[in-house]
């Protein structure tokens, strides 16, 4: 059993080993050696060593080792110092197996050529940020880059469409050798005259020359700055600072080809940006890592307009002059730009709520029309309601009269007669003349009511008692009850029950259903007919006016429709005294309906709120 155990452990071990060998296999560590011509300061280095480390990173996942030189050429190029760098390299890396160097512009490129048996032998090299005039012969198969044009031609030919109104082109460039090989290049292609400019050279001035040259510089001119790493006085800098100082003072916009300037008061330029450049040649490291030899030698660097958004306004220049497809740097986009959709859709629902408000406006306006126009009908119906029911009650309105005119008639002449008589008893004659006084009061009263009750008047409430208004409706009523063999009782509150009404409409209503009331117990026996009229206060604390009869009373499906315009139980009713009651009670804030727990006859009921 011992012995099984240990070659099962043998076995298991030996398995573990080859998957682990296989494993480390798989992610074996890849070194590359990135060479810079410049110093780790200088922007347009940082620009490339962040994309070539980016880029680098987002690829397949894999162990990558990288070493960074920084060989600073530009500034310090004595053959004693190069020496020195290369044998400092050669026994740095002698034990370093590299799989590619990349060389980062033209001086790393050269360094590295030069010395490649020692620094880079059998080494694929990859490289950046060297102009395409840079590499005049033939390269190895297995050394492979990326060329940038850095066109001055181009970058005066976005000048010309910015400022068409310019006529010079002033190209500057300082005193090292790379600045000096750059106004050769530039001279070469552009020569005196280039894009509708007539092009001067500015060089061999000491950094406060070139600041005094650009201030005095015409209306009518561009600057382009080539690059300044040392000025005649043999001064050194890093070229964006030297850039930024001659700008800043300058007359006239600045204008370049390297993307690096910018931020420096530099207003546009046909350029590469170097951080593209950057992980243009982490692209080409991977091909060359993955073994694609099918992988063209040399590539050019993605370049395109770019403009500074800042300098567009600080120099007036319309943006209509901006060339299609250009870049723009440090653009605040307005908030119509930014916020269009979020803009266009408030707008959208400002305007409908514009809409939704008008139409209700309108529709307001228009049933505020309406309502006056119902409430001048609904007080046109009430008073021809009221001068019917006055046409019904004219006889007895007549009788009513007739008996205290026929009163003070009778008076007056027993009056005449004691006048006559010798002697006559005065306390007798004081008498006669309070009858007469008296029957004269009472016709100036049913014909104050009658008068009332005939004009048209207005709907305006007033706080009046509930118990009066049923008195003096009573009272108007009493002859025609009386000629109709009707008997009307009247309950009052205890108390003023007070309501806020319109004492007119409201007699109108009373006197409508009593007489309805009496219409409803016409084929009764003259005993029978008795109407009962109550006032109380509701448990809700509104005011009730109920009148009640001992007809057959109202149907029960008849109770609401008797409510409704042309609808009447008596044969010759038209069916509009109850709608227009109903009208006058609702216009006042109350309630008019028949009470459904009555078992005999009908009991209509009016309910007002309190005043």
């Amino acid at each position: 059993m011992g012995l099984r155990f240990r070659c099962r452990l043998v076995v298991a071990t030996l398995v573990f080993l080859v998957f682990a060998s296989t494993s480390a296999a798989a992610v074996s560590t890849q070194r590359i050696l990135i060479v810079y011509e410049n110093d780790s300061t200088l922007f347009a280095a940082v620009e490339v060593a962040a994309g070539l480390r980016a880029q680098l990173a987002s690829g397949e996942p894999g162990h990558i080792e990288i070493y960074s030189e920084y060989l600073d050429i530009v500034r310090f190029p004595s053959a004693d110092r190069l020496k020195h760098l290369s044998e400092d390299l050669e026994a740095k890396y002698r034990d370093v197996p590299l799989d590619v160097v990349i060389a980062v512009g033209p001086g790393a490129l050269r360094f590295l050529m030069d010395r490649r048996d020692r620094l880079a032998n059998g080494v694929p090299i990859v490289f950046g940020a060297v102009r395409d005039t840079s590499v005049s012969e033939p390269l190895p198969a297995d050394v492979k880059g990326v060329l940038s044009r850095f066109d001055v031609g181009k970058t005066l030919q976005l000048a010309r469409q910015l400022q068409p109104q310019t006529k010079k082109a002033v190209i500057v460039s300082g005193s090292s050798g790379f600045d000096r090989n750059w106004e050769a290049t530039a001279r070469a292609a552009l020569g005196d005259h280039h894009a509708g400019f007539d092009v001067s050279y500015v060089s061999g001035l000491s950094l406060d020359g070139f600041k005094q040259t650009a201030a005095a510089l015409p209306a009518d001119a561009v600057m382009l700055i080539l690059s300044i790493f040392e000025d005649s006085e043999g001064e050194k800098f890093v070229p964006r600072e030297a850039v930024a100082a001659i700008a800043k003072v300058s007359g006239v916009p600045v204008y370049t080809v390297y993307s690096s300037y910018f931020g420096s008061n530099v207003l546009a330029g046909h350029v590469g940006t170097f951080d593209t450049i950057g992980r243009q040649m982490a692209d080409l490291a991977r091909q060359v890592l993955d073994g694609d030899a099918a992988s063209a030698q040399t590539t050019f660097a993605r370049e395109a307009n770019l403009v500074d958004w800042r300098e567009i306004q600080r120099w007036g220049i319309d943006r209509a002059m901006i060339p299609e497809g250009t870049q723009i740097l440090n653009y605040e986009p307005t908030a119509w730009e930014r916020y269009r959709l979020q803009i266009l859709i408030a707008l959208t629902v400002i305007a409908a709520q514009t809409m939704t408000i008008g139409a209700l406006l309108v529709q307001d306006r228009r049933r505020r029309r309406l309502e006056e126009a119902l409430s001048t009908e609904r007080l046109e119906l009430a008073h021809l309601s009221r001068r019917s029911q006055l046409g019904e009650l004219s006889g007895a309105l007549a009788h009513e009269l007739a008996q205290p005119l026929t009163s003070i008639l009778a008076n007056a002449e027993a009056g005449q007669r004691l006048a006559m008589a010798d002697a006559f008893d005065r306390t007798e004659v004081k008498e006669i003349f309070d009858d007469i006084i008296a029957d004269d009061k009472r016709a100036a009263s049913v014909i104050a009511q009658l008068r009332s009750m005939m004009l048209k008047g207005d709907a305006s409430l007033e706080v009046l008692d509930l118990n009066e208004a049923v008195r003096t409706t009573v009272t108007l009523a009493s002859a025609e009850l009386m000629a109709r063999r009707t008997e009307v009782t009247v309950i009052e509150s205890p108390g003023e029950e007070r309501v806020k009404a319109n004492l007119v409409q409201l007699q109108q209503v009373i006197l409508n259903l009593l007489l309805n009331a009496a219409d409803a117990m016409e084929t009764m026996p003259s005993k029978q007919r008795k109407v009962e009229i109550s006032v109380r206060r509701r448990e809700d604390g509104t005011r009730e006016l109920a009148v009640s009869d001992r007809g057959p009373g109202v149907p029960p499906e008849m109770r609401n429709e008797v409510f409704k315009p042309f609808v009447s139980t008596k044969k010759t009713g038209l069916g509009l005294g109850l709608a227009i009651c109903r009208s006058i009670i609702e216009a006042q804030g109350g309630k008019l309906f028949f009470d459904d727990s009555v078992e005999r006859g009908a009991r209509a009921v009016i309910a007002l709120p309190a005043a």
